[in-house]
């Protein structure tokens, strides 16, 4: 049991928050820069929370930041499909229902960037 109580509201508001931040980036860097702020997001993310959809998330972003580092155009579209993925996998980790309640609001988040 955990001696300290994880406030699951504001760990998922700020990693939607960064997320967010991410996707915006995205939309105005170069690939070198927003691979920077993806990277930031991921190792905010595994220090926040020492395991979990989290601690996954983080891990996938920094991991996908470096992909992202060598690409020479960066689209937005391909930048959602990757973090999209990373989010359907996390779906597997979640073990209790905050994190379902974590992945799907991450997951949203995307949702609402995604051009139709």
């Amino acid at each position: 049991m955990d001696s300290q109580q994880v406030n699951w509201t504001n760990v998922g508001l700020r990693m939607v928050q960064g997320l967010t931040t991410v996707i915006d980036a995205i939309r105005q860097l170069d690939a070198q820069e927003a691979s920077l702020v993806m990277k930031l997001l991921g190792k905010t993310c595994t220090k926040t929370m020492k395991e979990g959809v989290g601690h996954q998330f983080g891990i996938a972003l920094v991991e996908t930041s470096a992909q992202l580092a060598m690409k020479d155009k960066l689209v937005v579209e391909d930048v959602l499909r990757i973090i999209s993925s990373i989010i359907g996998r996390l779906y597997f980790t979640a073990s209790s229902e905050e994190e379902k309640q974590l992945v799907a609001q991450l997951e949203e988040a995307v949702k609402n960037y995604q051009i139709i």
